[in-house]
């Protein structure tokens, strides 16, 4: 598991690039409007573990994993009755639950790749 310290330091990171992008609010792109809501989402995310135990933080690996499951079938469904407006609302909570999955995975050290 990363260190308090390591969490920190990304937070800061995070925070510093919320900031800059908060600065230009009005005049971002969809693209960047993303990107400065998911690096919310994974500053929020990392704080709630520095708090929490290795059990704890792995308790939500677990159930962000089992949503993940969830919602692919939900988007299966809805696919299948083409019904696009749900698929798009899925596909949101399917991206919000992504970030979740990798930021705790980063907390805990089973993946390589950054966030």
């Amino acid at each position: 598991m990363k260190t308090k310290e390591e969490i920190g330091e990304k937070i800061e990171s995070l925070n510093d690039k919320i900031a800059g992008l908060k600065a230009e609010e009005e005049s971002l792109s969809n693209e960047l409007k993303v990107i400065l809501a998911g690096s919310e989402l994974q500053s929020i995310m990392l704080t709630s573990t520095l708090v929490s135990s290795e059990k704890q933080v792995e308790d939500l690996l677990e159930k962000f994993e089992q949503r993940a499951e969830e919602l692919t079938e939900k988007y299966e469904e809805a696919s299948a009755k083409a019904n696009d407006e749900l698929k798009n609302q899925i596909h949101a909570m399917i991206w919000t639950n992504d970030i979740r999955l990798d930021t705790i995975k980063w907390v805990l050290d089973k993946e390589d790749e950054e966030i």
